[in-house]
């Protein structure tokens, strides 16, 4: 051990590293006995530790302050005004406070000299650094140049209403919008458009114009809201931008448009999916935002309940057979899929994956987008999967009868399929594939599991408060009053605040409801497709249904009983 970095002693002495996890690496540990950045990088690469833990070790070793978040750091104007965030970025350090003699700064490699000396020299004080990882750097510093930004409105009062298409085409897209130093109000405008929604997290953008303004409105938890108005007459213009950003035909006004684009905002990769449809009051533009994370969710975050959670992993560890996830268009089943798919080790077993488009572009994982203009289907893309060794297989939608038939095959045949449909419950599910013409006898034998699942949104934590619900709304959810009464039960709900813009949510929740394919009710589908009959033997077997988990979500205090009732019915 003694030959390595002092740091790989700290970390086998502290936390948790085993020496059997370091024989594979042995050389590049010697060759790295001196450069904690390519020692980090090796480690993370074959993952014997998580970047967390080996910061954690490198502030012991250099005896320094480890912090996990900047969230409670203020931001100093400052210092975003002296140091450019390119420059911020490439080294990943930013000054956090400046006291009398000393400036702290959050860094995430100690041997970094020149850009502190810099600071030193600047601001003629003592350096005192503090170690973090990579991405609570990066977010502190995204998080300054948010707040230094020029907002939307600012946007809107440089319009010029003049401005020509020429100088439109003629500037190139910049690396990041938050670095952007374009002073021509469309631009700025579109840019703080996309940032402000990306700092809302907002999934979709609306341009919608109207005899005498144009509406631009986020789709936030899943609702659409307004958020601004420039005047009508630069609505062409603001048009046009976005058509030379997506790469669409700005002379063509009379048919719909789509095109796609790809940005850079503090630091996130977001892909932009664009629809252009003429209206009779001009081109109405809607821009759908899918973030492109580098790290997929895991299933244990996106809110399955331990019920539902636990019989849905053993069904992902299964060998063969198909899964499938439903729910209407914006319910997260893609999300679902690829939490599904993590679970998988990735390096043991061949992942292919037919999309349409591929919302999260990840490595590790074959992924192909389908191109019907060119014959590129689902049903001629999994064709040809077959003849790739595919151990397990993720179909973006069963569209239609040939691929749910090439889908099961493939099930039959021993691999894993993943794929989505869209019903309204898990056991209608069974019936549409039945209705689609896929023998009854196929279902019951490929299918493992139906995992039905919504959207419902999040109580925020901020103004949260609790309240006696009125004896209707237990009625309507199936809740004894008398049982709710004796136990002291209470339902939540948000006040409003500025955090969740007053509405009393932020964030989203699933709630599920899992068909788990037994022999009950395999005997069911082979004796019946009726939707009815397959959910009352899903009930005898202990089935919970979205109703249900929704409930349990509200007496948990994670959503409203307004949110439950809207989405679900029993």
């Amino acid at each position: 051990m003694y030959t390595y970095h002092p740091v790989v002693e700290i970390l086998v002495k502290s936390f948790g590293t085993t020496p059997q996890s370091l024989e594979p690496l042995h050389e590049q540990l010697l060759a790295y006995r001196e450069n904690t950045e390519g020692l980090k990088e090796a480690m993370l690469k074959h993952k014997v530790i998580g970047e967390s833990e080996f910061q954690q070790a490198l502030a012991v070793y250099y005896e320094l302050e480890y912090r996990d978040n900047f969230n409670d750091v203020p931001v100093v104007r400052e210092f975003t005004e002296f140091i450019p965030i390119r420059y911020a970025k490439k080294n990943i350090f930013f000054p956090l406070k400046k006291t009398r003699n000393t400036l702290e700064v959050a860094i995430t490699n100690p041997e970094l000299s020149q850009p502190l000396d810099d600071l030193a020299r600047h601001f003629k004080c003592h350096i005192q650094s503090v170690i973090s990882h990579k991405q609570a750097v990066l977010d502190l510093i995204n998080r300054a140049y948010d707040e230094s930004s020029a907002s939307t409105e600012d946007a809107v009062d440089l319009l010029d209403s003049e401005e020509t298409y020429e100088n439109i085409l003629a500037v190139e897209e910049p690396e990041d919008l938050l670095d952007a130093t374009d002073e021509e109000p469309i631009k700025r405008l579109v840019n703080s458009l996309l940032w402000q929604a990306a700092k809302d997290e907002a999934s979709d953008v609306h341009i919608d114009p109207t005899p005498r303004e144009t509406i631009v409105r986020y789709r936030i938890d899943g609702v659409l809201q307004q958020v601004t108005v420039f005047p009508r007459q630069v609505h062409v213009t603001v048009v046009n931008r976005i058509k030379v950003m997506s790469r669409l035909d700005i002379a063509q006004k009379g048919l719909p448009q789509d095109g796609r684009s790809m940005v850079l905002i503090a630091g996130r990769k977001i892909d932009i999916r664009v629809s252009t449809v003429p209206t009779v009051h001009g081109e109405k533009i809607v821009m759908r935002l899918l973030f492109q994370e580098e790290k997929l969710m895991q299933l244990r975050h996106l809110g399955l309940a331990k019920y539902i959670l636990q019989p849905y992993q053993n069904m992902v560890n299964s060998s063969g057979g198909i899964i499938l996830v439903t729910g209407p268009t914006g319910s997260g089943k893609t999300t679902t899929l690829y939490a599904s798919l993590a679970e998988i080790d990735n390096e043991a077993r061949n992942i292919i994956t037919i999309e349409d488009p591929v919302e999260y572009k990840l490595s590790g994982y074959s992924q192909i987008e389908v191109k019907p203009k060119v014959g590129l289907t689902f049903a001629n893309a999994l064709r040809s999967v077959l003849r790739q060794d595919p151990d397990v297989i993720m179909v973006g939608e069963m569209r239609d009868t040939e691929t749910a038939q090439i889908a099961i095959q493939s099930a039959l045949t021993g691999h894993l399929v993943f794929s989505t449909v869209h019903t309204n419950s898990a056991p209608a599910t069974i019936t549409r594939l039945i209705d689609m013409g896929i023998e009854p006898f196929l279902v019951s034998s490929s299918i493992i599991g139906v995992l039905a699942q919504r959207l419902v949104r999040r109580i925020c934590p901020d103004c949260r408060k609790s309240y006696q619900p009125h004896p209707e709304q237990l009625r309507e959810l199936g809740i004894k009053e008398v049982s709710f009464r004796k136990l002291d039960r209470r339902f939540f709900r948000g006040d409003g605040c500025d955090n969740c813009r007053q509405t009393g949510y932020r964030g989203r929740i699933g709630i599920h409801e899992l068909l788990v394919m037994s022999e009950g009710v395999k005997n069911t589908i082979l004796e019946s497709s009726d939707s009815d009959t397959i959910r009352k033997q899903g009930l005898k077997e202990k089935m919970i249904t979205l109703r249900r988990d929704g409930v349990n979500k509200i007496l948990h205090g994670l959503t409203t009983a307004e949110e439950i009732l809207t989405i679900t019915s029993e």
